[in-house]
């Protein structure tokens, strides 16, 4: 490994950080709220599948899991997957749309 060198003209200078926050684009902001929105159907949509899965398999078994509410849950991933799919197709033609702007 070399020696550092000791003459201060040839050190890299340290970046000063700066003080007020870079304002992000509103295309950047648009890519970051359906970021999160696909994560946060995608979970939705895990959680109502397991909750379907639970009240069919122990709705006889467990009083708990009979109940009308989680009926329910066979609703949310039917809801939820076709809106992460939207969320999705939107954020590649966002992103897509501003990596050809940039060129």
């Amino acid at each position: 490994m070399p020696k550092a060198s000791s003459n201060p003209t040839q050190r890299p200078r340290k970046r000063e950080r700066g003080t007020a926050t870079e304002e992000r684009s509103a295309r950047g902001l648009t890519e970051r709220v359906l970021a999160i929105g696909v994560v946060a159907f995608a979970a939705i949509a895990l959680l109502g599948f397991a909750a379907t899965m639970l009240h069919v398999g122990l709705r006889d078994s467990v009083e708990l899991f009979a109940a009308t509410l989680w009926q329910w849950a066979f609703w949310l991933p039917l809801v939820a997957l076709p809106l992460m799919i939207v969320c999705l197709v939107a954020l590649v033609i966002v992103s897509a749309a501003g990596k050809a702007r940039r060129r």
